[in-house]
């Protein structure tokens, strides 16, 4: 198994990085602009991005607002099936410490190290949404 993780301080409290991850609007604002997002778990979120013939559709498995939320992939390319996204959040000197983990990877192969960049793209996308207010989603398409 192969596991991603990174970590980031964005200049937000806890309660607004987790409205990030867990609205529509929110998400838009730093990932992609076609989403449909809930922090319920059980609730299926789903995201789409420029030419991929499908949805990445990510199940909530867990979440405790200002705090964590996890995600396990249902739906979306055969090798992110069943990997776990888990989102923690922790009071920053400046605002708030982004944990983020992107578990059960079968391999390190193409598709991780696509994810690992991708990752690190996104998270500063989200830094950025955060410091400033203004949506700037790495994927910005029509819905």
């Amino acid at each position: 198994m192969a596991d991603i993780a990174m970590q980031v301080e964005v200049a937000a409290a806890p309660a607004d990085v987790y409205q990030a991850l867990t609205s529509t609007d929110g998400v838009a604002g730093w990932w992609t602009t076609r989403n449909e997002t809930s922090g319920v778990v059980g609730k299926v979120n789903r995201f789409w991005f420029p030419d991929a013939p499908m949805s990445w559709d990510l199940e909530v498995t867990e979440a405790r607002p200002g705090e964590m939320l996890s995600w396990r992939c249902v739906g979306g390319p055969p090798d992110w099936i069943g990997t776990q996204v888990r989102w923690a959040l922790q009071a920053g000197e400046t605002g708030t410490v982004v944990l983020l983990d992107h578990t059960g990877f079968e391999e390190v192969g193409t598709m991780y190290r696509i994810v690992t960049f991708g990752w690190a793209q996104m998270l500063e996308r989200l830094q950025r949404y955060l410091a400033t207010g203004s949506p700037a989603p790495y994927f910005d398409q029509a819905t």
